[in-house]
């Protein structure tokens, strides 16, 4: 009898341990969760809340937080995130989008991250994103006195009319210690095409190397295209813009998109 129930335990054991491992209760994956910053109380919390909605105005037409975001989650509530401290989220999203969405905010804040969280899936994911017709361009940033000048640009393409649209919007940001000073950049001529091709850094300054059309074929019988050129510094304290703008050539419509005449400025 001894020796049968050794056998039935023995049994047991193995057939326990042979069977595959169960899923997690209640649908719960691996997902990335764009945070915006956080700190050890609800009230430091709140703070990054209104920091967001403050600073968001200037990109409110070309990105936005999830839907029903930004919110404050206790991470002693969600696997991933550090117990003791809130975070302020902005979304939660697939793996491979969730990263890529980081990236933008990490270049609009650099105290703004992801983190791989468990979520259960009771609610649809809610994905920061891109407005339609936005992209990411291209981001750069340089110590100044008293803080970091930080620049961002977004492209624009999208119809408007009988044909694309092209234009940019820049995010300038003078991060000091305790403030923040923003700006949105973008090309002051009505009706004009423009696209960024450059941003880089300087002697002292952030250089931003635009293309420009104005006026577009749309409006007239000749267009004039120009490259321009921004100069953006900080001199005590405050930031200063220059532009620099240079006829490149003239460009007779009538000859189709191909066709361009060989008259500079």
């Amino acid at each position: 009898m001894r020796l049968l129930l050794g056998v039935l335990v023995l049994l047991t054991s193995f057939s326990v341990r042979a069977q595959p491992e169960l899923p997690l209760p209640g649908s719960i994956r691996e997902r990335v969760m764009v945070v915006w910053g956080g700190g050890r109380t609800r009230e430091e919390a709140e703070s990054f809340v209104e920091s967001y909605r403050e600073r968001s105005v200037d990109w409110a037409r070309v990105v936005e937080a999830g839907p029903g975001y930004p919110r404050i989650i206790d991470g002693t509530d969600l696997p991933g995130l550090r117990p003791g401290y809130f975070f302020v989220a902005l979304g939660v999203c697939e793996a491979r989008e969730g990263e890529a969405v980081a990236k933008v905010f990490q270049a609009l804040e650099p105290r703004s991250y992801s983190r791989r969280v468990l979520w259960e899936e009771r609610e649809a994911l809610a994905c920061p994103s891109l407005l339609p017709g936005w992209s990411f361009g291209k981001s750069t940033q340089m110590r100044v006195a008293g803080g970091t000048l930080m620049a961002t640009t977004f492209q624009y393409e999208g119809e408007e009319g009988p044909r694309e649209q092209r234009s940019w919007l820049m995010i300038l940001a003078l991060l000091k210690k305790d403030d923040v000073e923003s700006s949105v950049i973008e090309p002051p001529e009505d009706e004009a095409e423009s696209e960024v091709k450059g941003l880089r850094l300087g002697r002292g300054e952030v250089l931003l190397e635009e293309v420009l059309t104005h006026p577009t074929c749309d409006t007239q019988p000749r267009a004039e295209v120009y490259s321009r050129t921004w100069h953006f510094s900080v001199q005590r304290g405050a930031v200063v813009t220059k532009q620099v703008k240079k006829l490149l050539r003239k460009v007779d419509c009538a000859e189709g998109e191909g066709g361009a005449s060989a008259e500079n400025g």
